[in-house]
């Protein structure tokens, strides 16, 4: 076994623990969060090692780390209203990897196009990619706040910062895929 998939089923081991610790606790609301997180973050690991090819383990790892620091330090140790920056750090590096990914799967699954595509449109339809995702992520936080009465959002001002973000991910991954690609 690699070092990369050995990472990433320790931290799934993390998440476990977490799902262990809130079943002790008798906190069901982490129970859920902690147990579909496993789930996830196991099914988008085999999709990614099975699909993605060789850059898949590291898309796994990224996803594993994704999903410790979003859902067992922001939402169980509560570092969404601890940690001055959580949400914004989150938005972005969560964008970063939907946008890492989007662009592994159009090269895996197009790559005549995507050689064909003028780069300013590539990067544009990646940063477009980010934008989007981080504006469903703004709807499931506005529903969770609705629904369940959180308080994910914490004001127009949040959630622009939040989208900017994913703006500026999305931004920064085309350009760094443009600037690499040689054709």
């Amino acid at each position: 076994m690699d070092a990369g998939r050995t990472i990433a089923l320790g931290l799934r081991g993390v998440l476990l623990l977490g799902l262990v610790w809130a079943l002790m606790q008798g906190r069901l609301d982490y129970v859920g969060i902690l147990g579909a997180s496993v789930i996830a973050s196991a099914l988008v690991g085999w999709i990614q090692r099975r699909y993605f090819g060789p850059m898949g383990i590291y898309l796994d790892v990224l996803f594993a780390l994704l999903i410790v620091f979003n859902n067992l330090f922001g939402l169980v140790f509560d570092f969404y209203h601890t940690v001055p920056g959580w949400d914004i750090a989150t938005h972005y590096t969560t964008s970063i990897f939907l946008a890492v990914s989007g662009l592994v799967l159009l090269e895996r699954g197009y790559p005549q196009m995507i050689k064909q595509v003028p780069k300013p449109a590539v990067v544009f339809a990646v940063t477009l990619f980010a934008l989007g995702l981080g504006g469903l992520w703004e709807i499931g936080e506005f529903s969770s706040d609705f629904l369940r009465m959180t308080d994910f959002q914490q004001g127009l001002t949040n959630t622009m910062q939040d989208l900017i973000v994913d703006l500026g991910a999305g931004i920064v991954v085309g350009t760094a895929w443009a600037w690499k690609r040689k054709y």
